[in-house]
């Protein structure tokens, strides 16, 4: 049999390292990778997950200066509670690094100067915004006005946040500056760098046409959205100090524009994880596959291609682009830009990761945007983490305990397990298809079978506290072979979603690194001592807690 040579490159956007991200950054990208990397490792195969902190970019300069610190003083300091509240989130990172790193640096110079020697690199003559107040050049992200397209306030110099436009400093109507809210900007002719889109437009295209049908519908229609308009050149480099220099004679006050260095951090991360990255991001089987929130489409599906395209230097392409829409937070304090807000760090000091996990995978907005509120979680967590998935466990595991039987003698009814088996198969077809939330959904429809079996068997009348009643052994033993079976697959398919719980319920199985093939093993020995509900309903104080984050009525 040959060998699968297939290896996988899991990415989530790089999340910006100006300060924490609330949940709804952490549902929008990285959670979706990091469950399908846990899915990617329970099905056996060879996959990497690839994030890091974004660390350059104007918002952190000015907060620096703000605060008084240096850029990258900020940008370390906000990177490193980062990757611990990753960490506590339970996140499989193979590899969390940052992009003000020598690894990216070399990353970055090493694509330039290939873009540079192939003809993609040219010098621009473009008007930039100067306010007067403050005496600097504004990067497009710190110049605001009216979309010329769907008339929204606050729309920046480089996109609509409201309609998903790109846009230029100059196409806003009413500009001001984004510092110190002044209209007293004029526009002064600057030379940058930018990469020329339009040229490798057709070799984008072609890519397009070739990967679309494994994007996310919003990924594909916005792409052509975009290249039916025209691609045009793309200024890389900025009026900044915050950021890797531009190692080109001309343009030593110039450094590389954020999006830039950015992107390619996928690339700059993996080789500061292992000597090993070039088997990934250079083998002839490797699919790449990026998740993203829709505000980061334009970059990956047109932008990303053309620099790796433009290079010539063999990496690996976007094999599948899929990207959430916005967890809104309606009445809620929900803002990474303000600083409040119920942010990853504060939402670990109400309850668990898993519970945060579960909820958000199980609200995630897939297909359009979706409301984020305490009720619901509440709803999320109560009904079903405790009420359908706790209670089955807990109540089969002591009926196993008070039945006095061991698991290796119990027998597994095939029938009473083929809607079981459907829901399992649904659930992989779901994470194939990177429809997660569905996947998750599957599971809950199985502990909904598994509880349906115990209500409509009234197994209490067959087995009592002191073990199986006269008579019923065989009964018992084909019916908690099925219950009990259910528990094992339960806490195995849990797993990208809830791995505590699942650590727990499988660690009395004796399965420490839960793979899919678990699920045809026979039932072996199971450890009932000290048993514990595996989830339990908020509580009071918890409540009260969470009561903290919703906006004044």
């Amino acid at each position: 049999m040959q060998q699968n040579t297939k290896k996988t490159i899991i990415t989530s956007a790089l999340p910006y390292s100006e300060a924490m991200p609330h949940l709804g950054n952490f549902v929008g990208s990285i959670l979706p990778a990091d469950v399908f990397h846990r899915y990617e490792e329970l099905a056996g195969r060879d996959s990497i997950f690839i994030c890091g902190s974004d660390q350059h970019g104007t918002p952190i300069e000015i907060r620096a200066l703000k605060e008084g610190v240096s850029a990258e003083h900020l940008a370390d300091s906000v990177h490193e509670r980062m990757k611990k509240v990753f960490e506590s989130f339970e996140c499989s990172f193979t590899h969390y690094g940052k992009t003000n790193s020598e690894s990216n640096k070399k990353a970055v110079y090493e694509i330039f100067e290939a873009l540079d020697k192939n003809g993609y690199i040219k010098e621009v003559e473009s008007v930039m915004p100067y306010c007067n107040i403050d005496k600097r050049f504004l990067t497009d992200r710190y110049i605001e006005g009216k979309c010329p397209y769907c008339g929204f306030e606050g729309a920046r110099g480089d996109q609509c946040d409201n309609c998903g436009r790109l846009l230029s400093p100059q196409d806003l109507i009413d500009p001001y500056c984004g510092l110190c809210h002044n209209k007293d900007i004029e526009f002064k002719k600057t030379v940058n760098l930018a990469i020329e889109l339009d040229k490798l437009q057709p070799e984008i295209l072609d890519f397009v046409k070739m990967r679309m049908g494994a994007w996310s519908r919003n990924a594909a229609n916005k792409t052509v959205s975009y290249l039916e308009q025209g691609l045009e050149p793309r200024e890389i480099t900025r009026e900044m100090k915050w950021g890797f220099p531009v190692p080109r004679k001309g343009f030593e006050d110039k450094v590389f524009y954020v999006w830039f260095d950015a992107v390619i951090g996928y690339i700059g991360i993996s080789m500061e994880w292992s000597e090993k990255w070039k088997d990934y991001w250079k083998g002839p089987d490797t699919e790449l596959i990026q998740f993203m929130g829709k505000d980061n489409i334009e970059f990956h599906t047109m932008m990303w291609p053309g620099i790796l395209i433009g290079s010539g230097l063999g990496f690996v392409l976007p094999h599948t682009i899929y990207a959430y829409e916005y967890l809104t937070a309606k009445g809620l304090k929900f803002s990474k830009s303000r600083g409040v807000g119920l942010n990853m760090e504060n939402a670990l000091e109400i309850t668990g990761p898993d519970y945060w996990r579960f909820a958000l995978m199980y609200l995630a907005p897939e297909s359009s945007d979706n409301d984020f509120t305490i009720a619901l979680f509440v709803e999320v967590v109560n009904k079903i983490m405790n009420d359908k998935i706790g209670n089955y466990v807990h109540r089969v595991l002591t009926l196993l305990k008070n039945s006095g039987l061991k698991a290796s003698e119990l027998v597994e009814d095939e029938k009473s397990t083929d809607k079981v088996a459907m829901l399992t198969r649904k659930y992989a077809e779901d994470f194939e298809a990177l429809k997660m939330r569905e996947a998750l959904r599957e599971l809950v429809a199985i502990a909904d079978v598994g509880n349906e079996t115990i209500s409509s068997s009234r197994p209490w009348e067959l087995i009592g506290k002191d073990g199986v009643k006269l008579g019923g052994e065989d009964r018992a033993k084909e019916f908690l072979g099925g219950m009990v079976s259910i528990v094992r697959r339960m806490g195995v398919l849990m797993w990208p979603f809830a791995p505590d719980a699942s650590s727990k319920i499988l660690k009395r199985f004796g399965i420490s690194e839960p793979r899919l093939s678990d699920l045809k093993k026979p039932l072996k020995e199971l450890n009932l001592e000290g048993l514990e509900p595996v989830f339990s309903k908020l509580s009071d104080k918890q409540l009260k807690d969470l009561e903290r984050f919703e906006e004044d009525s």
